[in-house]
């Protein structure tokens, strides 16, 4: 089996696993109890919050609720600081929850500010910032990484055009798809908001994960009940889920340079064996719609979105799955949306374009044998389907 489609979801380390395992067993006590296997239980997840802050340089003005993953994450935050009126601003090109979540406000008078004429390469252009002071925007919602481009908006850049035009406007990244890529370094606490992180993204479980928030901010809760977590997410918490993915936090961010360094090689190779092979099938024409460069302020390279009309995406796709080689059509979360990807198209894809598009995402478990083998059979699915749709052409 070849698995690309990693910006889906990722095969937990076995590390992470064995920590697994083992807590199902021995953490099985409620950490809200008062008795010494709670109180044991609760000691260790106040220890993985302690290794999750550490390994992601998280500054002591930030504070970190366990989630269920990335989309309650984003609801959180979002919701819990701007619910019902105060006036939020994204790119438009944000993960569904972020845009779903947004479109809720909508439906009570809070109608959210997109910002998409100020999309360039798939990020936001700063120059669009003072669209924020003029409609009076407290928050701005982006992707740290595209889930569906790979493209990065850098959060540095992003909060120091804020702090210059729109001092009033807060920053809160999506960053799913940035944890275990990218590397999170101290100097981007200062400018966060809040920080949205899912486990299963980096080799560690389904089903947890944490938002990050300056901790002077008030948020309002979206879950309601025994008030744990200083009541901002009431719910007994699944110790095992969180050592097991404080454990995956610590090895991406110890192996982040190996990480990386890899990431490149098969994004280069990746990139290089479509372009040979655009040259040698004249009816292919591959169009990159994520960014074809080195550099991780700009781009992941974790990430390679392509198209290659008029042939479609899923069909493609199910050929190579024949193979045992597993790509992504864009986000996950809408792989049953029969719609184009709203993200494609937000950044000028036709719609054929769009259906006529696949997400190539790498992890630090595949090799370059694996992408030569998926260009050899995708090179044979597309010449073999060509006929068939030549016709379909619009």
């Amino acid at each position: 089996m070849i698995y690309l489609d990693n910006a889906a979801t990722t095969p937990m380390f076995p590390q992470v696993m064995d920590v697994l395992a083992d807590s199902m067993d021995s953490d099985f006590a409620n950490p809200g109890t008062v008795y010494s296997i709670g109180l044991d239980a609760r000691r260790k997840v106040e220890q993985a919050r302690e290794d999750i802050a550490r390994a992601l340089n998280i500054s002591s003005t930030h504070k970190i609720v366990f989630t269920s993953g990335g989309s309650e994450a984003n609801n959180l935050f979002i919701k819990g600081r701007c619910f019902p009126d105060k006036k939020v601003a994204c790119l438009g090109l944000e993960h569904p929850s972020v845009r779903a979540t947004l479109e809720y406000l909508r439906s009570f008078g809070n109608d959210p500010l997109t910002l998409l004429d100020f999309q360039t390469e798939g990020r936001f252009n700063l120059q669009g910032v003072s669209a924020l002071s003029d409609n009076r925007c407290r928050l701005l919602c982006l992707s740290h990484v595209n889930n569906e481009l790979g493209t990065v908006n850098d959060p540095v850049q992003v909060y120091d055009a804020l702090r210059q035009s729109s001092p009033d406007t807060r920053l809160f990244m999506d960053g799913v798809q940035a944890v275990g890529k990218l590397k999170i370094p101290a100097e981007y606490w200062g400018g966060l908001a809040g920080y949205s992180v899912s486990a299963h993204k980096f080799h560690g479980p389904k089903g947890v994960g944490f938002l990050v928030y300056e901790s002077k901010l008030s948020i309002e809760p979206c879950i309601h009940g025994g008030g744990q977590q200083d009541g901002i997410r009431s719910g007994t918490l699944p110790v095992p889920l969180i050592r097991a993915m404080s454990v995956a936090v610590k090895i991406v961010a110890e192996r982040i340079d190996e990480t990386q360094n890899h990431l490149r090689g098969l994004n280069q190779r990746l990139i290089q064996g479509l372009s040979d092979l655009a040259e040698r099938i004249p009816e292919l024409n591959i169009r990159f719609n994520s960014l074809d460069v080195d550099d991780l302020i700009r781009q992941s390279p974790s990430i390679v979105n392509f198209s290659f009309p008029p042939v479609e995406g899923e069909v493609l796709l199910h050929h190579l799955e024949e193979k045992q080689i597993y790509v992504g059509l864009g986000s996950a979360c809408s792989a049953n949306s029969k719609e184009p990807s709203q993200i494609l198209k937000g950044i000028g894809l036709s719609d054929e374009e769009a259906r006529c598009s696949l997400r190539v995402s790498f992890s630090i478990n595949n090799t370059i044998d694996q992408v030569d083998m998926f260009l050899k059979e995708f090179a044979i699915a597309y010449e073999n389907l060509y006929s068939t749709f030549k016709g379909k052409e619009k």
